[in-house]
């Protein structure tokens, strides 16, 4: 109990809650209706908000950036990333014009974006794929980015993320 209370300080609070008028710690904000980290908020001079939202599992990242002009959200653009071992690789970008935000549509557009990243990979080293068997690996990828934070598991793959995700 006595490392619970000396982790959880009023110091750490006052970073990431600080009273009003001060300066937020800089952490990325886990979204659980969303599925996904929300980091690099800002507002234009327009008054129009922006940021990106970062989901991942073991193979993929899957980076989305979020308009919001007035009472409308806008998806803007699509990243995939995949792990080289050592960091990430960008494999896959959409970019978007006055396209609404919805979460079916991102889904399908990332099971296809890794689709195709997979058939363009496959037709390179000269192999035949099961286009259903690319399909339902594409869709085992993205549902799992998906997953909750607040899972028991999430915390081995978060550590591997972090350093990606400050970056």
């Amino acid at each position: 109990m006595a490392r619970l209370t000396k982790a959880i300080s009023k110091d750490l609070f006052d970073n990431v809650l600080p009273m009003f008028g001060s300066n937020r710690l800089n952490v990325p904000i886990w979204d659980n209706s969303q599925k996904m980290f929300i980091c690099h908020e800002y507002e234009s001079a327009k008054g129009n908000r922006y940021y990106v939202g970062i989901r991942f599992c073991n193979q993929v990242v899957i980076v989305e950036k979020v308009g919001l002009f007035q009472n409308w959200t806008y998806l803007d653009g699509l990243e995939l990333y995949a792990f080289n071992g050592t960091k990430l690789v960008l494999i896959q970008k959409r970019d978007y014009d006055k396209v609404f935000r919805n979460e079916e549509f991102i889904r399908s557009e990332s099971e296809s974006m890794i689709c195709e990243y997979l058939m363009g990979i496959a037709k390179l080293k000269k192999t035949v794929l099961n286009i259903d068997d690319v399909n339902s690996e594409a869709r085992r990828l993205v549902e799992g980015c998906y997953k909750s934070f607040l899972e028991l598991d999430f915390n081995v793959r978060l550590m591997q993320i972090i350093p990606a995700i400050k970056q």
